[in-house]
């Protein structure tokens, strides 16, 4: 049959399409006049659905990189400041010996005096790369938990820290290499000594919060030589002498050298390492004057040891101790919100002491950034359909339902538990 003028060959109906597709095309048109039918109520409705997804929004888990199982983490430690190499490796053996009894453990490698990271190292810290077997029954996050009790109980006198390995790199190279990071500024270095430690054990208080540290990095002990310029003269003595004589005695002075193959090896003169063991027989070391008689130090300067130093840190020239923490079982924001309102609300820090930094401030930096972006889309596209539909009900129509379609996505993170990330 041929078809009539102003028709095409074939006409749609509304029996076409799928059995699924008619239902839902009929559901979609009954829902819309209704809504047409009672627009105040659609209107309240649409009022209730916004706000309930703002509700839903604040109790959301929020993170700045996505959980994940990497099948590996990192160990970091820092042993007590001014331990050799050679003590510091004496307490890693017995960490070795925990993660060789583990059955996850697969395989690791340990740095002393060096780290992963390119930064410079010091004899008594490094880290520890430890791999995962594929086949482990229990997950990463639960092999860490096991490994911290245990390490923390074997070996106490270290401070140790578990990060992921993204985590860890990625805190390396924003140099915010913990989670929590609460930074406390002041000229007052015995106040800084003092309130850092305490706010350690606030930190250790809340629900969640693991692997601590007060901030606080001292060097290791020293000794100065105080050169009597009248005694030292007397003998015919000065103090570029007497320091050449002692850096010999101590650090040797190389005297020759050996050709072995393809290398050449210099050899240093030094006193005998077992005479030099205290500062007591320092300061008997013996001292040849120009007339060749012999003197010992403690004759000609003072040896004076010197207690650890704090290591200094200032941030837009501002000094402060950063006191940091790690999670374990707990979101970041929520953590967060009530490590502010306990350290708000302590009387004994000054306004503008603390400031909040690590991954923490890269989170909220990311959300106001991601807002940002969101915003100015939402405007551009206003004003787009401003400038097609020369009206404000059809732009100001698909806008709101754009923003209400949100609900959807925030009602979906909240029924899988799935937080909002700006790194993922």
């Amino acid at each position: 049959m041929r078809a009539r003028p102003g028709q095409t060959g074939k006409e749609a109906t509304p029996d076409e399409g799928g059995f699924l597709l008619r239902r839902v095309v009929r559901f979609y048109e009954v829902a819309v006049r209704r809504a047409l039918r009672w627009r105040w109520l659609t209107l309240g409705a649409c009022g209730l659905v916004l706000g309930l997804g703002l509700l839903i929004y604040q109790h959301l888990e929020s993170e700045f990189l996505p959980a994940m199982d990497e099948g590996g983490f990192v160990i970091d430690y820092i042993a007590p400041w001014g331990t050799s190499l050679a003590e510091t490796d004496r307490q890693l053996l017995q960490a070795e010996e925990i993660l060789r009894a583990t059955p996850e453990v697969e395989s690791y490698s340990r740095r002393t005096g060096a780290r992963l990271a390119l930064s410079i190292a010091e004899p008594n810290t490094g880290d520890f790369l430890v791999k995962l077997r594929n086949d482990r029954p229990r997950s990463t996050e639960e092999v860490i938990s096991e490994l911290r009790a245990k390490i923390n109980a074997a070996v106490p006198g270290c401070e140790w820290e578990f990060p992921g390995v993204l985590g860890d790199l990625i805190g390396d190279l924003t140099w915010s290499p913990k989670p929590i990071e609460v930074k406390l500024f002041s000229t007052d270095i015995e106040f800084l000594k003092q309130k850092a430690p305490e706010l350690e054990e606030q930190l250790k208080q809340i629900k969640g919060v693991v692997d601590t540290f007060d901030g606080l990095v001292m060097t290791g002990p020293s000794l100065s030589l105080r050169v009597r310029h009248l005694e030292a003269h007397r003998v015919g003595l000065s103090a570029d002498d007497i320091a050449t004589a002692v850096n010999t005695a101590l650090l040797g002075q190389t005297a020759s050298s050996v050709l072995e193959g393809d290398r050449v090896v210099n050899i240093r003169v030094r006193v005998d390492p077992a005479r030099l063991d205290r500062v007591a027989t320092l300061r008997d070391l013996p001292l040849r004057t120009p007339t060749g008689a012999l003197v010992k130090l403690s004759q000609v300067a003072d040896v004076v040891e010197t207690p650890g130093q704090l290591e200094l840190r200032r941030e837009d020239l501002r000094q402060d101790v950063a006191v940091t923490a790690r999670l374990e079982g707990r979101d970041l924001g929520s953590a967060m919100k009530e490590i502010q309102a306990r350290l708000g609300a302590d009387p004994t820090l000054p306004p503008g002491t603390i400031e909040f930094g690590g991954l923490f401030q890269q989170q909220q930096e990311s959300f106001r950034n991601l807002l940002l972006v969101l915003l100015m889309a939402i405007f551009l596209v206003f004003t787009t359909l401003l400038i097609e539909f020369r009206s404000f009900a059809e732009p100001v129509a698909i806008v709101f339902g754009s923003v209400l379609a949100l609900f959807g996505t925030v009602l979906a993170l909240w029924i899988t538990g799935t937080s909002p990330r700006t790194a993922s």
